[in-house]
C-alpha cells in the first residue's frame, strides 16, 4: 500500500511537471513567434536596430533565455521587448471587441463637442479622427457659427489618431495656403501586402517586392511631400485659430498639427504631441487568441531618419500649465485681437 501511495505521488508529480514544462515550452515558442514577426514585418525595425545591433542582440538573447510559465508572463516579456523600439504604434493589447465597442459608445458624445465661448470666439473639440461621419457631422453644426467668429479654439487633446480623411473638412476653414503632408513607403513583405490589401486597393503580390521598401501603391506618388489640401479663399472668418494639444495627441492627430502649423492663422497650444507619427498603418495579429495580440507599423515616412517627429513629438508654439488651459488659450487671444 505504501509503495503503491509512493508510485502514485510520483505521478502525480511527474504528470504535473510534464504539464508545467509544455506551457512553458509553448510560451517560450510564442515569445520567439513574437520576435520573428517584428524582425521580419514591422517597418521602424532597421531604422531602429541597425545603430545597436550588438546591444539588441544581448537584449534579446537575455529575455529568450527567462522562463514563461503563464499568459501573464508572456505579456511582460513580450511588452519589455516592444519597448526596446521606442514606437507609440507597437504595443500588445488585449482585445475585447464588446468591450472596445461599450467604451467607444460610452464616449462618443464626450469626443465631438462644439460652444461658443464668447462673442468672438468659439470652441470646438474633436477627440478622435477614427469617424469620419462623426467629425463632418460635428463640423456641419458648428461652420455657420465658426464663420461668424473671429476665433477658434480646436481642441485635439488625447485625440490619439485615426484617418486622415477625418479632417479633410476641417483644413479649409483654418488654410491659408496649400497644404502638405509627407510622404509614406510599405516594408513589403506578404504579411504586410496582405493586411494593407485588405483595406485598400492593391496589386498582387510579387515576390520580388520581399523586404524592400516601396512607395505606398495606393498613393502612388514618389515625393517625399504630397500636396494634401488645395488653398481655394473661404470664409473671412476665423481669422485665428487655436490648436490645442498634449502628449496623447498622436498618429494622424499629429497630421493634423501638421497641417494646421502650415497655416498663417493657426498657433498651436499646451504640451509636445506623443510622437507616435513616423511609423503606421499597424497590422494587429493574434499572439494568443482572445488575450494577447499586437500592433505593428506596416509603413514609415519617406523623410526618415531626417526630420524624424518620435518619440518626442511636435512642440507647440506656446506651452501651458496643466490646469485651466482653455482659459489661458483665451488670455492669448485676447492679444491676438
Amino acid at each position: 500500500m505504501k509503495l503503491s501511495l509512493k508510485i502514485r505521488n510520483t505521478l502525480i508529480a511527474l504528470l504535473i511537471f510534464s504539464n508545467q514544462l509544455v506551457a512553458q515550452t509553448t510560451y517560450d515558442h510564442k515569445l520567439l513567434e513574437v520576435i520573428a514577426d517584428i524582425e521580419k514585418n514591422y517597418a521602424g525595425f532597421s531604422n531602429k536596430v541597425d545603430n545597436q545591433r550588438v546591444p539588441y542582440e544581448f537584449f534579446k538573447a537575455d529575455l529568450i533565455n527567462q522562463s514563461i510559465n503563464n499568459t501573464t508572463q508572456l505579456r511582460a516579456h513580450v511588452d519589455r521587448y516592444l519597448q526596446f523600439f521606442n514606437d507609440g504604434h507597437l504595443y500588445s493589447f488585449n482585445f475585447n471587441i464588446n468591450n472596445f465597442e461599450h467604451q467607444l459608445n460610452k464616449h462618443r458624445k464626450e469626443l465631438y463637442q462644439f460652444k461658443v465661448v464668447n462673442d468672438n470666439t468659439c470652441y470646438l473639440k474633436i477627440g478622435s479622427f477614427s469617424n469620419k461621419i462623426n467629425v463632418d457631422s460635428l463640423l456641419a453644426t458648428a461652420y455657420d457659427a465658426m464663420s461668424q467668429h473671429k476665433n477658434l479654439i480646436i481642441d485635439i487633446r488625447n485625440n490619439g489618431g485615426g484617418g486622415d480623411s477625418s479632417f479633410d473638412k476641417l483644413l479649409p476653414i483654418i488654410a491659408t495656403n496649400d497644404m502638405f503632408v509627407r510622404n509614406i513607403d510599405l516594408l513589403a513583405t506578404p504579411d504586410n501586402w496582405k493586411h494593407m490589401k485588405s483595406i485598400v486597393k492593391l496589386p498582387e503580390w510579387n515576390p520580388s517586392y520581399e523586404n524592400q521598401f516601396v512607395s505606398a501603391p495606393w498613393i502612388n506618388s514618389k515625393e517625399e511631400y504630397l500636396k494634401l489640401y488645395k488653398y481655394k479663399a473661404t470664409n473671412e472668418f476665423p481669422k485665428n485659430v487655436a490648436v490645442l494639444m498634449n502628449r496623447k495627441t498622436g498618429s494622424a492627430a499629429e497630421q493634423f498639427v501638421l497641417c494646421a502649423k502650415q497655416s498663417f492663422k493657426v498657433k498651436t497650444f499646451g504640451e509636445n504631441t506623443s510622437g507616435s507619427f513616423d511609423y503606421s498603418n499597424c497590422r494587429h495579429f493574434e499572439v494568443i487568441k482572445d488575450s494577447l495580440y499586437i500592433s505593428a507599423p506596416s509603413t514609415r515616412v519617406k523623410t526618415l531618419p531626417d526630420n524624424k517627429i518620435d518619440p518626442n513629438g511636435m512642440s507647440p508654439d506656446f506651452y501651458l500649465r496643466p490646469e485651466n488651459q482653455i482659459e489661458q488659450v483665451l488670455k492669448y487671444i485676447q492679444k491676438w485681437e
